[in-house]
């Protein structure tokens, strides 16, 4: 039996309510080989130093159109980012699997001017999830001083 967890799309936005604070360089897949496909983004900060970075993670699972699935979650990202012993939750399971393929490894202030993911595969050995076998899509809203700056959505296929 194959076990198979894979990216099968990805889209970024800068949201209206960016107004210059932040702008996508790049945001794509590429497929390594058969069933793996690694993600790649990289998003500029126009406005430094962010002493304020909030995100919200949202899931959906694909069902005549994608529907609300499990998780919505709104968080302080700078708190996640700097606590040594964050409680366990589904975002701290997220970054934990993406903070060595990012830059997503310091507390606030950011005083870099982006933020990036770089190839980044998704892995049934680091990530074995308790959801059953379908397409989803995670929706990523990062927000600056309370306001939604970006939205990143993360399509992917689990097959077991």
């Amino acid at each position: 039996c194959a076990r198979l967890l894979k990216f099968t799309n990805v889209k970024c936005a800068d949201l209206p309510t960016t107004a210059g604070s932040t702008k996508y360089e790049y945001c794509r897949l590429k497929v390594i080989r058969r069933n793996v496909v690694e993600l790649s983004l990289k998003v500029s900060l126009l406005q430094l130093p962010v002493t304020n970075l909030t995100a919200r993670i949202q899931c959906f699972q694909r069902s005549v159109g994608y529907r609300p699935f499990l998780y919505n979650v709104y968080f302080d990202f700078c708190k996640l980012m700097s606590a040594k012993r964050y409680h366990i939750s589904f975002e701290k399971f997220v970054f934990d699997t993406i903070r060595k393929h990012s830059n997503f490894n310091h507390s606030c202030p950011w005083t870099e001017n982006y933020m990036m993911v770089d190839k980044y595969a998704l892995d049934f050995s680091r990530v074995d999830m308790p959801v059953p076998d379908g397409v989803y899509r995670l929706d990523f809203t990062f927000f600056i001083h309370g306001i939604a700056r970006t939205l990143t959505q993360v399509f992917f296929e689990k097959i077991e």
